[in-house]
């Protein structure tokens, strides 16, 4: 289990907060955030990676996964995702 930060806490409370009511604690909103780290980190990433194993012939290395995963991310849950 990978722990965030206080700083990192802090940092991703101030990213939700700005422009979202916020009307519930700051426990459980750590709790939230590293809830989404350990399944990122437990399974999650591990599921992408046989995803894109899986997709075709082409074998990438894991910086390959990486690098093409942000562009995904950024489309699913950026703007307008």
């Amino acid at each position: 289990m990978a722990v965030l930060t206080g700083d990192e806490l802090a940092k991703m409370r101030r990213e939700f907060s700005t422009g979202n009511a916020v009307d519930f604690t700051k426990p459980d909103i750590n709790a939230a955030l590293q809830a989404i780290e350990d399944a990122w980190e437990n399974t999650v990433r591990a599921m992408l990676s046989t995803a894109i194993d899986n997709a075709g012939a082409f074998v990438f290395t894991n910086a390959q996964k990486k690098a093409i995963g942000k562009p995904w991310l950024k489309h699913k849950f950026g703007k307008g995702g």
